[in-house]
């Protein structure tokens, strides 16, 4: 069926017409409009006094996903170590769900965030071999292959292989953090599945080597990956557990090979567990295109599943979920208030996940639904680091003008504006200048 041309009318028509702010039952969890807050990590967390290597949530992350929040709209925490292993020694101030301390935050963050009428999930979280080794725990993989080229320079360290005990035990982790979040009063939870992260590792052959029943074959990299979701959902119910996933990634050195065949075969099987949703992180202008090699090795495999801007696509995955009627989908990926709407009203997906532009614009739904400027994001607050406020980049951007409620809300934005706010053309997250090398937060 073609898609209505909806760019032409006014901005409330638009909305009313469109598909993108109708309610959507994603398993037991109902959303009012298909816009969603993509998990983000930020390193906002408080160091505790208690346990070493340990994070946890408090009174700013309340704000900061408060500030985001909407009546039936869905928020996806930021990625939640299940372990202090899940973590290591990489990965600083990350809240995780797995202490004491940091349940109890959950349950204070959770409580305030649930209040706004919102639908709230948590997303699990294991770095594998991208946590270098700590004084506390050693960092685990598949098998004992390293990042060569890290983040901050050079070679990680070698990771251990997993037992199949390892394998059992780490499942275990993700297990009683699910419950955990449950617990704290998420609506559900999110396994992180991509950006090279643990399960990301088993699925790809540069990093899963191994010949046992969890490697060496399409299906026995897929094992760890069904495992894990079959023993978390049958822990907290299929209707509210979900999957991300990236099956174009290359970040942390996910090089491998056959991923259509290995995705897909992967998504027919999670077709028939009936989840909540599947999450796709796809490929990027600003991630694939600008280098080469990455769209060339891609293409190798995949030259029938490109979109018409030169992007591989989601196609064949949503299409091995059981397409419209299966699985929800839910896409992330260089949106803006002009590319989201004909992903949904095209039934490309069913919601979509913006993370970057929802930094920057706390109201981001109000905004695409209006018709409003976005401004830009600040990359380089996009984390915190030592000798910078917590709040900068983080809780001090305004809602639009239009849209203010409360003189807390009004003196935020005068102070915003005093800063001065850049307001972003469409497209520009996917250009070259998105990536905003050497730019200053002032």
């Amino acid at each position: 069926m073609p898609v209505p041309d909806l760019s032409t009318l006014p901005p409330a028509e638009r909305a009313t017409r469109s598909e993108l702010f109708k309610p959507l039952k994603l398993g037991s969890m109902v959303v009012q409009h298909r816009i969603a807050l993509a998990p983000l990590t930020r390193n906002r967390g408080k160091p505790s006094e208690k346990v070493e290597g340990t994070w946890y949530p408090w009174e700013i992350q309340s704000e900061y996903y408060c500030q985001r929040a909407t009546e039936g709209g869905l928020l996806i925490s930021e990625a939640l170590p299940v372990s202090l292993q899940a973590v290591g020694a990489s990965m600083t101030n990350v809240p995780g769900i797995w202490t004491e301390e940091q349940i109890v935050g959950w349950k204070k963050v959770v409580s305030e965030v649930k209040a706004t009428g919102a639908v709230f999930v948590a997303q699990l979280f294991h770095g594998g071999r991208s946590c270098n080794h700590s004084s506390l725990v050693r960092a685990c993989c598949p098998s004992a292959t390293r990042v060569e080229n890290t983040l901050g320079g050079g070679p990680g360290d070698v990771p251990v292989e997993m037992t199949e005990a390892d394998i059992q035990r780490t499942i275990g982790d993700f297990v009683q953090a699910a419950k955990n979040a449950m617990e704290c009063g998420f609506d559900g939870v999110e396994i992180h599945g991509g950006n090279g992260y643990l399960p990301d590792q088993f699925l790809h052959t540069n990093i899963n080597t191994r010949t046992d029943r969890y490697g060496g074959s399409v299906e026995n990299r897929n094992r760890f990956v069904l495992e894990l979701c079959d023993a978390v959902a049958a822990a907290i119910g299929p209707d509210r557990f979900a999957l991300r996933l990236a099956p174009y990634g290359f970040f942390n050195e996910t090089r491998g090979q056959e991923r259509k065949v290995q995705w897909t075969k992967l998504c027919e099987e999670l077709a028939t567990r009936k989840y909540a949703y599947i999450h796709f992180m796809e490929a990027r202008y600003d991630e694939v295109l600008s280098e080469s090699t990455k769209l060339a090795a891609l293409g190798k495999e995949m030259t029938s599943d490109f979109s018409s801007d030169g992007l591989p696509t989601i196609a064949p995955f949503r299409a091995a979920l059981g397409g419209v009627s299966g699985t929800p989908v839910i896409v992330a990926g260089g949106y803006d208030t002009e590319n989201i709407w004909d992903v949904v009203d095209s039934r490309k997906a069913d919601l979509v996940a913006l993370g970057r532009y929802f930094t920057s614009n706390p109201d981001l739904v109000y905004r695409i639904k209006h018709g409003k400027p976005l401004v830009k994001y600040v990359r380089p607050r996009f984390y915190a680091f030592p000798g910078k406020e917590y709040q900068e980049g983080y809780t001090d951007f305004s809602k639009h003008e239009d849209n203010l409620t409360s003189d807390v809300e009004r003196a935020r934005w005068e102070e915003h504006v005093k800063r001065g706010i850049v307001v972003a053309k469409p497209g520009w997250q996917l250009s070259q200048d998105g990536v905003q090398l050497g730019e200053i937060y002032v």
